[in-house]
């Protein structure tokens, strides 16, 4: 049998003896079970000054459409502000809430919940986010479904639901003193939504709601997913972190993209996250920072794998394993001599198809285009049509690899010139 909560906040609440204590106004639950079973009901008893009462699952028996408590009133003690507990409850943190929906992918809000009752006990089971659960809630739908029927007897608003199974649902709206409420099986989902859609979840929301998304994933896929989005939406996001949170993202995000968020910070804030980065980052950022950010050098990032010539196939693959874990792109890599000059490039599907004991320099192209540090980005835009590239080399003057620029940070520069800046879809 499925009731709705709509439903249940209308049943009265008696003690053993029958003597009426309220009505329920709210449902504590696991939240980390797959369909989470409610664990105690807070009863509200209206007058002058409200109160409240926390009572345990397993004090009440949910019968004839009303509940009734397994002791007396006395042994109930009342509380103001139940919320203070610190204790995720359904009515403070799903109803009314945007939340994940993990299966569509997609920001949704919760209009109503839908419960099993089973064995004495209720779970929830699907999260309402259609405009029948609305209006379930506001008490129209009695009404409205009788003006619906006569204006149109097979409209699909009587027989449609919305329901989105809890499993699915990742919340969003938290007040715990984690500032998270911890779903195994919601960040589990979480995991295999692409950054970029999680990107523009992260556009429709409040400051408070994006820094609750953000916590229930590790700090890696937080990257994936800021670097997805706009500029002016990193640094507001940056905003509401604290220093070391922001100087952990920072650290691992791409060195090109960690520059320009750099640049458009105030000094002061951008001094306190340089104080906690490693010194290797620190340097990284400064001398990009040197470059006009509409020059390849200003776009470039220095993440990417060398060799040198001197190596076999086998060796440069082996490289790759211990140092490639951080780099931009491996599609491209690029081989260099003892003073640091661009000599050739290797390609992964050649490194793939030639023998491990065949020389580097027997399997890479010599003198590959280039683009120069000071190259304006029309003429790497030009570049990489010309040579249709998916990662291009930036050399200096005298031809010393200094960083590459790829295919994805042409493209975002053209869209933005272009469209503007991205907005949700």
């Amino acid at each position: 049998m499925f009731v709705f909560l709509t439903e249940i906040l209308k049943r009265d609440i008696v003690d053993r003896h029958g003597r009426w204590v309220g009505r329920p106004y709210d449902f504590m639950a696991k939240l980390d079970e797959l369909y989470p079973p409610l664990t105690s009901l807070v009863a509200v008893h209206p007058g002058v000054s409200r109160r409240f009462y926390i009572i345990p699952w397993a004090n009440l028996h949910h019968v004839a459409g009303h509940f009734e408590l397994k002791q007396p009133l006395e042994s109930l003690t009342p509380v103001k502000k139940y919320h203070e507990l610190g204790v995720a409850t359904l009515r403070q943190n799903i109803l009314d809430q945007q939340v994940v929906d993990t299966l569509n992918r997609k920001l949704v809000r919760v209009n109503d919940l839908h419960f099993l009752a089973i064995n004495g006990d209720l779970r929830l089971a699907h999260v309402d986010v259609g405009v029948r659960g609305l209006v379930r809630r506001l008490g129209w739908e009695r009404w409205i479904d009788r003006v619906v029927r006569l204006a149109s007897p097979h409209a699909s608003y009587l027989s449609r639901t919305q329901f989105i199974a809890w499993k699915y649902i990742q919340p969003l709206s938290i007040h715990d003193a984690s500032g998270r409420i911890q779903l195994s099986v919601g960040q589990e989902e979480l995991r295999h939504i692409p950054p970029a859609d999680i990107s523009e979840m992260l556009m429709e929301l409040d400051p408070f709601h994006r820094a609750a998304l953000l916590k229930t994933l590790d700090v890696e896929r937080q990257v994936d997913i800021i670097t997805e989005l706009d500029l002016k939406w990193q640094k507001a996001l940056f905003e509401d972190l604290d220093v070391r949170a922001a100087a952990q993202l920072i650290e691992r995000m791409p060195a090109d993209e960690a520059t320009d968020l750099f640049q458009s910070m105030g000094r002061r804030d951008s001094n306190r996250i340089m104080e906690l980065i490693s010194t290797r980052k620190a340097r990284e950022l400064q001398e990009l920072m040197l470059h006009h950010s509409d020059s390849a050098g200003g776009i470039m990032t220095k993440e990417f794998v060398i060799f040198t010539s001197q190596m076999t196939v086998g060796e440069a693959i082996e490289h790759i394993r211990a140092k490639g874990a951080k780099a931009e792109t491996l599609h491209t890599c690029y081989v260099i001599d003892e003073e640091q000059k661009l000599v050739g490039m290797v390609k992964m599907r050649n490194l793939l198809l030639e023998s491990n004991d065949t020389p580097l320099a027997k399997a890479m192209v010599r003198k590959p285009p280039t683009l120069r540090v000071e190259s304006s980005f029309r003429d790497v835009a030009y570049a990489f049509e010309k040579y249709h590239s998916f990662v291009m080399p930036v050399v200096d003057n005298k031809r010393v690899l200094q960083g590459i620029v790829t295919m994805d940070d042409v493209l975002s520069r053209v869209i933005h010139e272009t469209w503007g800046e991205k907005t949700a879809l």
